[in-house]
């Protein structure tokens, strides 16, 4: 409790507010607020109470994310769900909540916890001492999660999510991505951390895969599989399927209400067999190369439709595919056809600029190089999709004996290219009794689910990185907690979207973390003990609007 205390220095008296703490763990006053000499305290009362703030800290985003958590039920989720392990009166539930809260809001290592937290309110939100929770709070109160427990967690808050009606619609997108690691080589502790195609171009790293399928409305995230980092995506889908299986069925929801969109990396013989005989449906686009005879369909042939507000045209039909007539959609696309002529034309640029580069190199009296040798560098040079159709290559010799290259350009083929295989997505699917505008519409969705990686791997707000673990159980749990930390943020910006906000979710963040709570003490009388009381600070109208709506919403 806050009292008044008077400190005489030389000849001078002056007062201060002191509040007693345990400093090294012994009894101290602590000086709260200078509140200056007796003449001029007691004229500033004169004048009424002496107001003075004495702390400010972040407070709207932490709230915000710390309700919705409480609308979802988590704690009561947690705590059936995790080890009822107590570190620092913080349990294993709790502890995972905040991590969530730390991801979604700035994220850092465990360390780095602490000093964050304090400068929040989610201390007195969550009943914690931020001091407490150090790195290793984390690493003990984690070690006690397994994966039957993480993903029983998971599949509750999915139940939650259906409960209060954030998933209503059918439509599941499914996509992948990795991450990179620091795991060394020589580390045999994680069997996940592989080499592999890494998607931010860190081949030199071991990575970890994570597969996601996300609902349609809100994108929420509501499977997560974490697996080797070596995988190709064909290859995951199927152990995805038997999750998704499993879930449904757990929601006594039938599987053949459900349609899968994914597009053509995880598309396989295979894996459509598999999904055929699963009830569960699905819309994916087909790599036009194994059905080249429909790219002879001509464009007068196709349809013209609106989905989503905007024209496009398709071909629809029907055909005998891995040994089952299908239906396929062939569809335009004039971004896409766009942005494949400017691909082209830089591929094309940069093969010439390649070969008059080898042109010099070529061998003269003074050095040598074989036939075979030559050849070589030449097929190297054409290994981009429908560079040898469009180049043709000769090696001759000059009278000197000196060998000498002349390439030509296929325009024919060139032209072909433009003109028909360009700007055309192929898609199937067994949702036989969907209007093509709606088969379109459903993958045309799934670009958005890239978005939640685009989150994931955001600097700022829900970053997997930086993540300082080297065991497999460490990297699911916290890919786990980063995704519940997602979770959330996409529930406030759902909300704030419908009263009006039409920025990221990141922004949104940002925007709320403005809203600040501030203690005042009021001295009111030098007989009396000063009156603590908290407050939120003057807000920007942009702020107070959103906070206040999603406070109600909440």
């Amino acid at each position: 409790m806050a009292t008044l205390r008077k400190q005489k220095v030389g000849p001078y008296v002056y007062w201060q507010i002191v509040e007693s703490k345990r400093v090294n763990g012994k009894p101290r006053p602590v000086v709260l607020a200078h509140l200056g000499t007796a003449e001029k305290l007691l004229y500033r009362l004169t004048q009424g109470p002496v107001q003075q703030a004495i702390q400010s800290r972040s407070h709207g985003a932490v709230q915000l994310l710390w309700k919705a958590a409480q609308k979802l039920e988590l704690p009561s989720v947690f705590s059936e769900v995790f080890s009822s392990q107590m570190r620092n009166g913080v349990s294993v539930g709790t502890t995972l909540l905040l991590a969530a809260l730390h991801r979604a809001l700035h994220p850092g290592s465990k360390r780095s916890f602490a000093s964050w937290a304090a400068q929040t309110t989610l201390p007195a939100l969550a009943g914690f001492n931020a001091e407490d929770l150090d790195s290793q709070h984390f690493w003990d109160q984690m070690d006690t999660v397994t994966e039957d427990q993480w993903q029983k967690a998971q599949q509750q808050i999915t139940h939650h999510l259906f409960h209060h009606g954030w998933i209503s619609s059918r439509l599941l997108f499914y996509d992948l991505t990795n991450f990179f690691t620091f795991i060394d080589t020589s580390n045999a502790t994680s069997t996940l951390a592989k080499r592999g195609h890494n998607k931010q171009k860190r081949h030199d790293l071991r990575q970890f895969g994570l597969a996601q399928a996300a609902t349609r409305e809100y994108l929420l995230p509501v499977l997560s599989e974490v697996y080797e980092g070596n995988q190709s995506d064909r290859t995951v889908l199927i152990p995805f399927l038997e999750k998704i299986k499993s879930l449904f069925s757990s929601l006594s929801t039938p599987l053949e209400e459900f349609t899968l969109v994914f597009d053509k990396g995880s598309l396989s013989k295979a894996n459509i067999e598999e999904l055929d005989a699963s009830a569960l449906s699905y819309v994916t686009s087909f790599p036009l190369t194994w059905q080249k005879e429909l790219l002879k369909v001509p464009r007068a042939a196709f349809t013209e439709g609106r989905v989503h507000g905007k024209t496009c045209r398709y071909y629809r039909t029907r055909h005998l595919l891995w040994g089952r007539e299908r239906t396929l959609l062939l569809l335009i696309s004039e971004s896409l056809y766009e942005g494949q002529v400017r691909s082209l034309e830089k591929t094309l640029l940069g093969i010439q600029e390649k070969l008059t580069e080898l042109q010099t190199r070529l061998p003269t009296k003074k050095t040598s190089m074989s036939q075979a040798t030559l050849e070589k560098n030449i097929q190297s040079l054409l290994t981009g999709e429908y560079s040898k159709d469009l180049f043709t290559v000769t090696i001759s010799s000059t009278e000197e004996g000196t060998p000498t290259l002349k390439w030509t350009l296929n325009h024919q083929q060139y032209q072909w290219l433009r003109e028909h295989a360009f700007g055309k997505i192929l898609l199937i699917t067994n949702r036989e009794e969907w209007s093509s505008t709606e088969i379109i519409a459903a993958y045309r969705g799934q670009h958005h689910i890239e978005r939640i990686f685009k989150h994931l791997k955001h600097p700022w707000h829900h970053s997997v990185y930086p993540q300082y673990h080297w065991t497999d159980q460490k990297i699911k749990v916290h890919t786990f907690v980063c995704t519940l930390g997602l979770l959330l943020s996409q529930m406030l910006w759902q909300k704030a979207r419908e009263g009006g906000y039409t920025g990221s979710i990141e922004s949104l963040l940002d925007l709320l973390s403005q809203v600040r709570q501030v203690e005042l003490l009021t001295v009111s009388d030098l007989q009396k003990k000063p009156v603590k009381e908290t407050t939120l600070e003057t807000m920007k109208p942009e702020a107070q609007k959103y906070y206040e709506m999603l406070l109600q919403s909440f």
